[in-house]
C-alpha cells in the first residue's frame, strides 16, 4: 500500500503529467462550453408569425397569427414573443407584414394611436376638419409644440420673381395631438418623450383645402407659439391674403368630394384661424 501511495504521489508531482491533465480538463471544459453555446443558439423557439399577408392599417386577429420554430440566433431582440402583445393591434400606415414574418414592436400601434384615427375620436367644432401636418424636432421648436396649446402657422416661399416672402398664414391653431413616426402619442410617457413626426389640429374646410394645396408646393411651414413672431433677414413680409393668392395661383382647384366630412355640410364656419388680410403679418 505504501509503495502504491508513493507511486501515485510521484505520478501527480510529475510536471509533465500535471500539464497533460490540465490540458485535458481545459479541452473538456471548452468542448462542453462550446457545445452548450451552439445548442443554445440553434435551439428552436416557438415564435408567433403572420399566418397571412397583413396590409397596412389592419387589425390583427387570431386567424392572422400562427407559430413557427425559429433558431434563437435568428430572432431579433425587437421581435415580439408573446401573441397577447400582437392581438388586436393595428399594422402602421406604412407597414405590410409578409406571410411567415415575425412581428416587431415598431410595426404595430394601438387603435387610438393609428394615424388618422385621432380625427374620429377628438371633439372639435362642427364644420371643421382634422389636418395632419408633417413636422420634426426643428419645426416643433425643439419638441416644444404640445397638445392643447395654440400656435400660429407662418409660410415662407419664393414668389414668381424669386424673392423670398414670409407671412402668417393662420393664427390661433389649437394643437390636438403630436405623434411620432409610428403614430404613437409622443407625450404618453413623459419620462421618455418621443420624436415628433406629425401634429394634428382642426381647421375650416376652406383652410383645409388651402393647407392641402401647400403639400404640393416648395414652401416652408413654420410653427410658432401663439402671438410670437418669426425672425426675418432679407425676406419680404407679406399678408396672409398674399400667401393665399400665391397658393391658389400655383395649384389647381381641389374637388370638394375629396374633402373628408359630411358631403351635405354646406354650413359656413366662422374662421377664427385666419389672419386679417389688411394686417402686416410679421412685426
Amino acid at each position: 500500500m505504501n509503495n502504491f501511495m508513493i507511486g501515485l504521489k510521484r505520478f501527480f508531482t510529475n510536471k509533465n503529467v500535471v500539464t497533460i491533465i490540465l490540458v485535458i480538463v481545459i479541452l473538456v471544459v471548452l468542448y462542453f462550453g462550446y457545445s452548450g453555446s451552439i445548442k443554445k443558439q440553434t435551439n428552436p423557439i416557438s415564435m408567433p408569425v403572420a399566418a397571412e399577408k397583413i396590409n397596412p392599417k389592419t387589425k390583427i386577429t387570431e386567424k392572422m397569427i400562427t407559430y413557427k420554430n425559429i433558431a434563437s440566433s435568428m430572432i431579433d431582440e425587437n421581435a415580439i414573443r408573446n401573441r397577447v402583445l400582437i392581438l388586436d393591434k393595428y399594422t402602421n400606415v406604412n407597414v405590410t407584414i409578409p406571410q411567415g414574418s415575425l412581428f416587431y414592436e415598431e410595426w404595430l400601434v394601438d387603435e387610438a394611436n393609428l394615424p388618422g384615427n385621432w380625427i374620429e375620436q377628438l371633439d372639435y367644432k362642427k364644420g371643421e376638419l382634422g389636418y395632419y401636418m408633417d413636422v420634426d424636432v426643428e419645426s416643433t421648436l425643439g419638441n416644444n409644440v404640445l397638445p392643447n396649446t395654440y400656435i400660429d402657422i407662418y409660410m415662407k416661399a419664393n414668389d414668381e420673381n424669386g424673392t423670398v416672402m414670409i407671412g402668417k398664414l393662420m393664427k390661433n391653431i389649437k394643437v390636438l395631438v403630436v405623434h411620432d413616426g409610428s403614430g404613437n402619442n409622443i407625450f404618453d410617457d413623459t419620462s421618455n418623450v418621443g420624436v415628433p413626426a406629425k401634429i394634428g389640429f382642426a381647421v375650416s374646410q376652406d383652410y383645409y383645402m388651402l393647407l392641402t394645396k401647400t403639400e404640393y408646393l416648395n414652401v416652408d411651414m413654420i410653427l410658432v407659439p401663439r402671438g410670437s413672431t418669426v425672425p426675418t433677414k432679407d425676406e419680404v413680409i407679406v399678408t396672409s391674403q398674399t400667401l393665399r393668392d400665391y397658393i391658389d395661383a400655383q395649384t389647381i382647384t381641389i374637388e370638394e368630394d375629396i374633402i373628408p366630412g359630411e358631403e351635405e355640410n354646406n354650413e359656413v364656419v366662422e374662421d377664427n384661424n385666419t389672419e386679417n388680410n389688411n394686417q402686416q403679418v410679421v412685426e
